[in-house]
């Protein structure tokens, strides 16, 4: 299975809308959003899941201030949201991230890839 992120997103091939970067994590807006905003989170590094995450004090600290900011950003501006992160055959790439996401859904499960 490709991995979006690293082969294309993180060494910048793939252009995307940055709203907040570290050394170690990045979150931008998603090429192809499945809600009306929908944002990605991502480890820069490659982890395949939440079940094999490494557990990095640092990490840790860059990915729940990422998606503090982001989260933050959709309340302030839509009043909610939702954060929420696919595991196993429901990832559509192996590598860990997490969607924050609000509005109407843009693509139907039936048009999504299944596993």
């Amino acid at each position: 299975m490709s991995d979006i992120y690293c082969e294309q997103i993180i060494p910048g091939k793939l252009e995307v809308d940055i709203i907040y970067e570290t050394d170690l994590v990045m979150a931008f807006h998603h090429t192809k959003p499945y809600w009306e905003q929908h944002v990605v989170i991502i480890p820069k590094e490659h982890i395949e899941s939440l079940s094999s995450y490494p557990n990095s004090i640092a990490l840790n600290k860059d990915l729940f201030e990422a998606m503090q900011y982001v989260t933050k950003i959709f309340e302030d501006k839509y009043g909610a949201c939702r954060i929420s992160s696919n595991i196993g055959s429901y990832q559509s790439s192996k590598h860990l991230h997490w969607y924050v996401h609000w509005g109407d859904r843009l693509v139907q499960e039936s048009e999504t890839p299944k596993k």
